[in-house]
């Protein structure tokens, strides 16, 4: 071979090498385009944050489908299929979509499984004490009485894709599970759009798809309960997990010197009067980790504490004594705020 034939290969080998290198700089570059988003939907702030070169086109998808998701599942919107559930009750079965069907089903499920605890026809009261309305008020022990009397998970029928509830006036609301369950909508966009870093929060719902570009783990703050929203206990890393909270600062008035707040007892019609101060439940489905926040909110620390060793989610949960459980595998993982103005005694339990 000829010094000039040699010459033109190895020109040609350099630009293929600076070639390949740009096509890797370029496939860097996109993963790590961020595309960033505000919006209010279901009634809360919806905050988007994710990386890839289809990110913009995630994050509009994830708002689409999260309009039209609350058109589906929103007590408050006249025209919504719980809506029609609710406006029917006692009279005939409302066909929905296989969605919505889904969310109630597992609803039911896991209100069975609570013991009703958790019970999505709880809104008869949630409306009565209107706490999370612009007009709160402490009902009257006839009134807690007569729309507790119409709370029963068990008078949820199903049959097919069409729901009734049994007698006239019972009503459904999916405020405590539709923002868990919308986070299966974020990782099903991520997937069609090839998202594999970011996060989403629903409401303080948290998703979170893999790592940071640069590989390292994302972390959040799990909110002092007894402070002021930018105030945390710690810090996690929750690749690929879902995360809820459930806590006495979430939404409360007051009135007459007591403070009430919106997670409601349907054993009592009443803000429950729990021994714990907030709840985190930590899994990859998000529609379990609302349910089970929520849950072991009314049920206290004694039930939540036996729940510790559970392998579908873990635990976060703060007493009213102060003191932070953590669940024994989020060892290395959770990490105490040291600096927090507030007190604390941090334990894993056993």
């Amino acid at each position: 071979m000829g010094q000039k034939a040699k010459k033109i290969l190895l020109l040609l080998a350099s630009v293929a090498v600076l070639c390949a290198v740009i096509i890797v700089a370029n496939t860097q570059a996109q993963k790590r385009k961020l595309a960033v988003s505000m919006d209010f939907i279901m009634d809360t702030v919806i905050e988007q944050k994710l990386y890839g070169k289809n990110g913009q086109q995630a994050v509009d998808e994830i708002s689409r489908r999260l309009r039209e998701y609350e058109q589906m599942c929103s007590m408050y919107l006249e025209e919504s299929q719980v809506s029609q559930i609710n406006q029917n009750a006692g009279k005939e079965y409302i066909e929905v979509s296989d969605q919505c069907l889904e969310l109630i089903e597992r609803s039911k499920q896991y209100a069975e499984q609570s013991n009703g605890l958790f019970d999505i026809t709880i809104a008869p009261l949630t409306t009565l004490w209107g706490i999370t309305s612009d007009h709160p008020k402490v009902p009257s022990q006839q009134e807690i009485d007569k729309a507790k009397a119409l709370v029963n998970y068990q008078d949820i029928l199903i049959d097919g894709n069409k729901v009734m509830l049994r007698r006239e006036g019972q009503a459904i609301d999916l405020g405590a599970v539709a923002k868990g369950a919308a986070c299966e909508i974020v990782r099903e966009v991520a997937q069609q759009y090839e998202i594999t870093s970011g996060y989403v929060s629903i409401g303080g719902n948290l998703i979170v798809l893999g790592e940071k570009p640069d590989g390292s783990a994302y972390r959040f703050g799990i909110r002092d309960p007894q402070g002021e929203e930018s105030e945390y206990l710690g810090t996690i890393s929750l690749e690929g997990k879902t995360m809820a909270t459930t806590g006495t600062y979430e939404r409360w008035f007051e009135q007459d010197g007591v403070r009430y707040h919106h997670v409601i007892d349907p054993r009592t019609g009443y803000p429950a009067d729990s021994d714990l101060l907030s709840v985190s439940v930590i899994s990859e489905d998000g529609l379990l980790a609302d349910c089970m926040s929520t849950a072991l909110f009314i049920e206290g620390k004694e039930a939540a504490l036996a729940k510790m060793q559970e392998e579908e989610y873990q635990l976060v949960i703060v007493d009213q004594e102060g003191t932070v459980y953590c669940s024994p595998s989020l060892k290395g993982n959770f990490e105490p705020n040291t600096e927090n103005k507030h007190s604390y005694t941090y334990q894993y339990a056993s």
